[in-house]
Formats: C-alpha cells, structure tokens, sequence
C-alpha cells in the first residue's frame, strides 16, 4: 500500500540507521490546493489493500470520489501526464482508477494513452520484469475502461474501440475486438469483418471462460527416475480425478 510519504529506514556502511525521505507518489501539479487530491491518493492507496475488509474500504472510498467524478477524472489525466515512464504500477493505478469511475470524460484521457507509442523493451531481463509489458498492461487496462464505457451506450466509446481494433500489439487489439463485439451494437461483428484484417477475424471467436469451467489437466503422482529403468505405473481406472 502507498503511502504519502515513505521514511524508510536504511542501513549506512557504518552499520548504523538513517532515514530517507521520499516525496509522496503524486504531485497534483495541475491542481495542488484541491481537497479532492488527498481523496484521490487515499483510494488508489486503498486500490492495493489487503485483508478482509479491503475491497469495501476501496469501493466505500470509489464511491466518495465518484460524487464529484468529472472532477476527479480531470485531476487523475492531469497526474498521469506528469508521471515519469518508468511509473508503471503508479500510472496503471490510475488509469485503474478512471476505469472504475466509470465516467465518460475520461475517454479525452484515455485516448491519448491508447495512441501513445509503446517503448523499445528497456529491460536487461524481459523475462522477470518486461517493460514493454507493463506497458501493455496500462493500455489493455485503458481499453478496459473504454469497454465500460461503451457497455453504458457511450458511442464515442464504441468508436474508440474499433479504432484500436486494428492495434499494431495483440494483446491491445484483442481487448478492443472483444469489447466492441460485445457492445458495438447488432452489426458490430459485420463492421469488425469490414475493418480488421482476415488473419485477425478468429479473434471475434475468443471467448472468456470461467476458470472454474475449463476442465484440469489430469495425471498421475508417480514421479520417473531418470536415472533408472523405471517405467510409470499403469493408470488407475478406479482413481477419482478432480
């Protein structure tokens, strides 16, 4: 969980304490005196809670912030503008939080972070951590927030989503096919025929599943040692498989 400031404590070579103070996550340059500001850092914070309780402390604080939602959305594209590249987890957050506002003048944010070119991987091992990844992330998130959008008969949603239909990444451009043909109105899979290419048109036939409805990989518990002849035993008919 964020905090507005972080004293944390650090170890010197002498082996003795010393604290570092770090600036609060958000600046609210655009709009520093506003009281909502504060109320902005308290659910994102509460976006990453833990415990019980927390999604109802989140959706308690959503609620507060989406009585002044216009408002709030403005203030929220205005600091994400001012974050630095490399805030990934800070600038998803955000556009997390437009997501859940739900609210429709955040498609002028939302736009530009669609359009925005994603970065050459910085990364020295893509594998652990991928910049080129998270930057997805934040996009597909993005499109999720236009998907809901749209899903409320917003048309300039719906438009946005057909633009990016057609997304140079997979990832993006299938979160955008999927979003339209679910709420791009009855003719939306024949508009999809008409704007994106053939090789991309079996994405419209992707369906999300339930997890608990995809069936398990069944197999036995004998584990083959590789150092001997050994051969598995045969299967059980009578094991009960979950």
């Amino acid at each position: 969980m964020r905090k507005q400031s972080n004293d944390s404590p650090k170890v010197a070579k002498d082996h003795s304490f010393s604290l570092e103070i770090k600036p609060q996550t958000f600046s609210f340059k655009g709009s520093p005196d506003n009281p909502l500001n504060e109320k902005v850092t308290e659910t994102v914070n509460r976006m990453g809670g833990v415990g019980a309780d927390a999604e109802i402390k989140y959706r308690k604080s959503l609620t507060e912030l989406s009585r002044s939602a216009k408002e709030v959305a403005s203030i929220v594209a205005a600091e994400y503008g001012h974050l630095s590249s490399d805030q990934y987890l800070d600038r998803w957050s955000l556009v997390q939080l437009l997501s859940d506002l739900n609210e429709p003048s955040a498609l002028s944010a939302l736009e530009p972070i669609l359009s925005s070119p994603i970065p050459p991987e910085r990364s020295e091992d893509p594998h652990s951590l991928s910049t080129v990844g998270e930057e997805v992330i934040i996009r597909t998130t993005a499109v999720e927030a236009v998907t809901r959008l749209a899903a409320k008969g917003d048309v300039c949603a719906r438009e946005l989503l057909l633009k990016y239909s057609t997304h140079d990444n997979f990832s993006i451009k299938r979160a955008a096919i999927q979003g339209y043909l679910t709420y791009g109105g009855k003719d939306a899979r024949e508009t999809l025929l008409k704007t994106i290419d053939e090789k991309d048109r079996h994405i419209m036939d992707i369906q999300r599943t339930d997890v608990r409805r995809v069936p398990q990989a069944q197999g036995g518990l004998h584990i083959v040692n590789r150092d001997k002849d050994e051969l598995p035993p045969p299967a059980d008919p009578d094991r009960n498989h979950l």
